[in-house]
């Protein structure tokens, strides 16, 4: 059950931090990488300036 992480892989394939995510969406890094993780979903608000302000493809943060 080792689902592959669609928007971990993107970040890291773009040089993205989870800082400057969690910058972006005005969350902790620890609940941004909660909700990187599959653990904590993101809000729509949240999705909307990931692919505004780092042009992230919608299918990969949901």
């Amino acid at each position: 059950m080792n689902e592959e992480n669609k928007l971990l892989g993107y970040l890291k394939a773009n040089h993205i931090k989870q800082q400057q995510v969690a910058e972006i969406i005005g969350r902790s890094l620890s609940t941004t990488n909660r909700k990187i993780n599959n653990h904590s979903d993101f809000t729509k608000r949240e999705i909307k300036k990931l692919h505004s302000s780092l042009n992230i493809p919608i299918d990969i943060i949901i």
